[in-house]
């Protein structure tokens, strides 16, 4: 691959499908390759922020590398957080209810992740996994956030 940051059918970035694809192998290797986890996106999101909203461990890990503190302004940190914690305080599926106005029954899977098992939720046309503790952890961790006295004790 010449151009990691190459554009697929929809104009996205082909890393924004390997992202909704939850595929860390993809999402690796276009990193890799030179794609751009924090390139602005016509919505206002970018990939590094899909991938914390999709719940994926992996992924968000695959697309963070080992810089993000250095690389990532202090508001766009601050801006994943809340997206992390929001999806988190909220579950997976509640936050998916509430995005797609679906009542119906969500259908779940448990799909193979690089080295964690996350469930799968899918509700109308929206799916992400709920990995959003771990992913919450992992942004914690990589931006030097320390844990709530209330989490240690």
């Amino acid at each position: 691959m010449t151009d990691g940051d190459a554009a697929g059918e929809d104009g996205l970035p082909a890393l924004c499908a390997a992202v909704a694809a939850h595929d860390f192998a993809a999402a690796e290797a276009l990193v890799g390759a030179g794609a751009d986890p924090d390139r602005v996106l016509p919505d206002g999101t970018t990939p590094l922020l899909r991938a914390v909203e999709g719940g994926s461990p992996a992924v968000v890990r695959a697309l963070l590398r080992d810089d993000a503190r250095l690389r990532l302004p202090e508001a766009e940190r601050a801006r994943l957080l809340r997206a992390a914690r929001r999806w988190y305080e909220e579950g997976a599926q509640a936050r998916l209810r509430r995005l797609t106005g679906e009542a119906g029954p969500a259908h779940t899977a448990w799909p193979e992740e690089q080295w964690c098992q996350v469930e799968q939720i899918t509700l109308g046309a929206l799916t992400a996994r709920a990995g959003h503790g771990a992913v919450l952890t992992a942004l914690e961790s990589a931006f030097g956030v320390p844990a709530p006295p209330a989490e240690l004790g």
